[in-house]
C-alpha cells in the first residue's frame, strides 16, 4: 500500500492514527481525531474520514496554528476556515470540527479518541470524583459537557486556565491526551485506558437463527456485530439505552433515541413481522435500529458501516456500566440540535 505524500512528522502521525483507527475500543467509524504541530503548521485529521485509512489516503489538513489561535482569541465564528493552508492541502479536505481544541492544547501531538473505557466513566453520575482514584498520578482534568467544536474548546480553555494537564476526560464524549512526541502521546493514552478499564457484564445470548428468520423480507437485518444483541437481551442495558443519548456521535449515526418494538408482540411473530414491515415503510423516519426486548437487535437493511460501528460502541459501553445505574444523558434539546447541526451533516455525508 502506497502512503500519501506526507511530511516525515505527518507520516509518523499517520502510522499511529492507523493503529488507533483499527481498534474499535478506541475509535468507531469516522470518529476521533489526531494532530501534530510542525513549525507554524497544525496538521489535523480531516472531517468525516476514518483514521484507520491514514496510510491509504490523504488524511490531514494543514492550518496556520498561530492564525487559528488568534482567531479563537478574537471570538471569530469560524477561526479555522481562513487559516487553512489551501496550497498544501489535498483537495476536498475540511479540517476536523475539533481543530480549535487541537490548536489550544500546547502539546506537539494530540490524540482525541472515543475510548469505550473512558465513555463508560464519562456518562456516570459524579464521574469527576469517581475518576480521581484510577487517574491518580496523571495530570488530568474533567471537562463538563459542551458541544464539539468551539464550545468544547472554550470549556477546555476554562479548565486549562486553572490546571496544566496532559489528559482531558470529556463528559459524555471521550478522552484527549497530549504528548511531546507520537510515542509519548500513544504511551500516555495506553496507560490511561488501562487505568480506566472496567469489568463487563455478560448479556444473555440471542437466538440468531430465529431473528434472521423473523427479519427476512421485512427490510430489517441483523447487526454486523453480534455483541449488539446484548442491548436488547439484557434488561439493564436496554433500560440504559432507552434513557437517552450518551454521546454526540450516537446522534450523528443512530438518531436521538433507542426505538423498541412493543413488548406485546414478542410472542407473536406473525404480528411482529407485520409491525416490522410497517416500521420500515416510514422512509426517512425509519429508525436506524430496533430493540426486540429479550430477543435481540435489528437494524435497517441499508445501514452503513459507520452506523453499525456506532451501535457496536454502545454495545461495548453499556455492559461496562453498573447494572443499576441510570447514565447521565445529553439533554433532549442538545441531542436534537446535534442531529440538525450543519457540521455533523457534512461529516455524515463523508462516511461510506
Amino acid at each position: 500500500m502506497n502512503s500519501p505524500d506526507y511530511t516525515p512528522a505527518c507520516l509518523t502521525l499517520a502510522r499511529l492514527s492507523a493503529r488507533l483507527g483499527a481498534d474499535p475500543l478506541l475509535i468507531q467509524g469516522a470518529g476521533g481525531n489526531t494532530s501534530i504541530k510542525e513549525g507554524r503548521t497544525l496538521w489535523v485529521k480531516a472531517s468525516g474520514l476514518w483514521l484507520r485509512d491514514a496510510l491509504a489516503r490523504p488524511m490531514f489538513a494543514p492550518v496556520d496554528l498561530a492564525e487559528v489561535r488568534r482567531r479563537v482569541a478574537g471570538g471569530e465564528a469560524d477561526p479555522v476556515g481562513p487559516a487553512l493552508q489551501a496550497g498544501r492541502a489535498a483537495p476536498g479536505l475540511r479540517p476536523s470540527i475539533e481543530t480549535t481544541l487541537h490548536a489550544l492544547m500546547p502539546h506537539a501531538v494530540v490524540l482525541h479518541v472515543h475510548a469505550v473505557e473512558a465513555i463508560a466513566w464519562a456518562v456516570q453520575p459524579d464521574a469527576e470524583q469517581r475518576l480521581r482514584m484510577p487517574l491518580a498520578g496523571q495530570r488530568w482534568a474533567w471537562v463538563p459537557y459542551a458541544r464539539p467544536g468551539l464550545p468544547l474548546t472554550r470549556a477546555v480553555a476554562t479548565v486549562m486556565a486553572r490546571h496544566e494537564v496532559d489528559v482531558l476526560l470529556l463528559a459524555n464524549h471521550g478522552l484527549v491526551v497530549g504528548g511531546a512526541t507520537p510515542d509519548e502521546a500513544e504511551d500516555r493514552l495506553n496507560h490511561v485506558v488501562a487505568a480506566l478499564r472496567r469489568p463487563q457484564r455478560r448479556a444473555p445470548a440471542a437466538d440468531l437463527v430465529a431473528l434472521r428468520t423473523l427479519a427476512e423480507g421485512t427490510g430489517w437485518a441483523l447487526p454486523t456485530h453480534e455483541r449488539c444483541h446484548g442491548i436488547a437481551t439484557d434488561p439493564a442495558q436496554l433500560a440504559q439505552a432507552r434513557a437517552g443519548v450518551l454521546y454526540p456521535d450516537h446522534v450523528v449515526f443512530l438518531g436521538t433515541r433507542q426505538h423498541t418494538a412493543p413488548q406485546r408482540l414478542m410472542h407473536d411473530d406473525t404480528a411482529l413481522r407485520q409491525w416490522l414491515q410497517s416500521e420500515r415503510q416510514r422512509g426517512e423516519h425509519t429508525p436506524a435500529s430496533l430493540a426486540l426486548p429479550g430477543r435481540g437487535m435489528l437494524v435497517r437493511d441499508d445501514l452503513g458501516e459507520g452506523a453499525q460501528d456506532m451501535l457496536a460502541c454502545l454495545a461495548d459501553v453499556l455492559p461496562r456500566l453498573p447494572a443499576d445505574m441510570i447514565p447521565v444523558c445529553l439533554p433532549d434539546d442538545e441531542a436534537r440540535g446535534l442531529a440538525d447541526w450543519e457540521a455533523e451533516k457534512f461529516r455524515r455525508q463523508q462516511v461510506r
